[in-house]
């Protein structure tokens, strides 16, 4: 079986691909900028992404004490970066976070309130309480109303459509390509494309994300030449649950309330390490933290103790959401560090632009915002604010440019790739997706060393040679083995990049550079693609309002 024998066509201003809240966000006000918009997801438009999945903490500033502006946020943000951030896109996410609770209420969102004032989180790394939550202190807080409010305004929205080729004509952007589950070739003809596909998480076997977070926008940006940075700065959360840590335990909420991490000596981690300030114990530091306990033979069941019996009884049932099941009636649970969040991604300017015209891009798919280390609650930040910004300006640049004449050519090369791409034999692509994402935990996870980076980059090249020989009878098998290759690719940009920064900064630990190394390490490293040869340069650091 190959594809169905006639395409599905569509064409629009700006395409946001992805159905998340970077790509929603974008979509509503690149509409209300008087765009035609089609947002396309390989899920259900609004289902299947992390914003929906989150704990819906926004960090929002202006909102709490006096002293607190954008600022010191940016300052808060750069400093938990460890100073490699693109210091411009943060004073751009800083100036427009604090908007975002009116902008998103606007759109029908609810919030945690007291007296009709928000209810403020105070969250290491981050100088005030500043962090608002959802009423529900779930991600559906945002994403129903984002949803209902993006379809009234006009936005026009494709599902279940795997996108597999963006397509440039004249130096820029023109078109782009995807296969449905249904077997449809998809082409659309477009002015402008804001990537919103989020980040890379799922190459690793323990995540938190939602499955198919697998770094999509990010291979088809870099199969166009455009530049990416930073991959090698994964972020591990120190505290989840589950067979594969995909349920979050959030430890900003317990540990600094009551709660004790305790090892299988009934230590208690924290005091035995020396962090004693809540301010400083941030995501990298504590995974870190709780991977060697784990790794030196101190665990339990594989993880650590949370004993929640100083928790108080009023605590315990407002968060009681936020535990796995009977956590709150035992008063502890198992956790252990899971993959969370990816630094790296695609190269974006302060408008969100990157380096091809008409292609824009937002959200955990680009590099640069958080620098080594996310702080909490800036996920939602960087989406909805810089979301706003890339919809306006997209918008902006469709009325600027006429739509380009169809590049026949290259959609007809594409659909003859796809087609040659099935086979009745050969190995299922989903085996090789697990065997990967195993060997990424264990060679080029929280602590990572050189001899297992070499290992790892073998095995890719290894993996990849069996992903050409992989059965793919049906649309959804052709689907599976692209999102392989493009997991392959992000995989080999990780270990390349871990492997060239001889330095442990934020969530990149190197077992043999255990030291931060700021004489030789404030530099971002770029990676592009050079004919078919991945280029790795190392460009030093901008400290334009921040330095160490």
């Amino acid at each position: 079986m190959g594809l169905a024998k006639n395409s599905q066509r569509f064409s629009c201003d700006v395409l946001v691909i992805g159905g998340g809240g970077a790509g929603l966000r974008s979509a509503i006000e690149a509409r209300e900028n008087g765009a035609r918009v089609i947002v396309v997801s390989k899920a259900k438009v609004g289902y299947g992404n992390n914003t929906i999945m989150s704990k819906a903490i926004l960090t929002s500033p202006g909102w709490g004490d006096s002293g607190d502006n954008p600022q010191v946020y940016l300052r808060d943000t750069v400093i938990g970066g460890r100073y490699i951030n693109d210091q411009k896109l943060v004073k751009m996410m800083a100036g427009e976070a604090g908007r975002q609770p009116s902008v998103l209420e606007k759109y029908g969102a609810s919030f945690s309130k007291t007296d009709d004032k928000f209810d403020l989180l105070a969250i290491p790394g981050h100088t005030y309480a500043r962090d608002v939550q959802g009423k529900n202190h779930i991600g559906k807080d945002y994403m129903m109303p984002l949803i209902t409010y993006a379809k009234n305004a006009g936005v026009d929205f494709v599902g279940r459509v795997f996108i597999t080729r963006l397509i440039a004509s004249n130096n820029r952007i023109a078109a782009v390509t995807g296969i449905s589950e249904d077997g449809s070739f998809v082409i659309f003809t477009v002015k402008c494309v804001i990537l919103a596909t989020g980040g890379y998480s799922q190459i690793y076997y323990n995540s938190s994300n939602t499955p198919g977070i697998n770094g999509d926008g990010l291979a088809l940006a870099y199969e166009l030449g455009v530049p990416l940075k930073d991959m090698e700065f994964v972020q591990y959360y120190p505290t989840a649950s589950g067979k594969r840590g995909n349920n979050l335990v959030l430890y900003e909420g317990f540990l600094f309330n009551g709660a004790v991490l305790k090892n299988s000596d009934n230590e208690n981690i924290l005091a035995k390490h020396g962090l004693t300030d809540p301010k400083t114990i941030t995501r990298d530091l504590l995974a870190q933290t709780i991977f060697k306990e784990i790794r030196d033979g101190f665990a339990r069941e594989h993880g650590l103790l949370m004993d929640l019996s100083g928790v108080s009884e009023e605590r315990l049932t407002k968060l009681k959401p936020m535990l796995p099941k009977g956590a709150s009636e035992r008063r502890e649970c198992i956790v252990s560090p899971t993959t969370h969040h990816t630094m790296g991604g695609i190269m974006i300017d302060s408008t969100t632009r990157t380096a091809l015209p008409g292609l824009f891009a937002v959200g955990e798919v680009c590099g640069g915002m958080h620098g080594a280390n996310r702080l909490a609650g800036n996920a939602l930040a960087e989406i909805f604010a810089m979301g706003g910004i890339a919809g306006a300006n997209a918008a902006i640049n469709a009325k600027e440019n006429d739509m380009s004449s169809e590049p026949e050519d290259q959609i007809k090369n594409e659909r003859e790739r796809l087609e040659a791409l099935f086979s009745q034999d050969g190995e299922d692509s989903l085996s090789l997706i697990k065997s990967l994402k195993k060997m990424m935990w264990q060679k080029a996870g929280i602590v990572r060393s050189p001899d297992d980076l070499e290992k790892a980059l073998a095995q890719i090249e290894n993996f990849r040679s069996e992903s050409l020989k992989c059965r793919i009878a049906i649309p959804k098998d052709l689907m599976h083995n692209i999102g392989l290759q493009n997991m392959l690719l992000l995989s080999e940009m990780v270990c390349r990049s871990a492997l060239l920064r001889t330095e442990t900064r934020g969530s990149h630990c190197r077992s043999d550079y255990p030291q931060e190394d700021n004489a030789n390490w404030l530099k971002n490293i770029v990676i592009r693609k050079e004919k078919d040869d991945m280029v790795l340069d190392m460009h030093p650091v901008q400290l334009e309002y921040v330095s160490p």
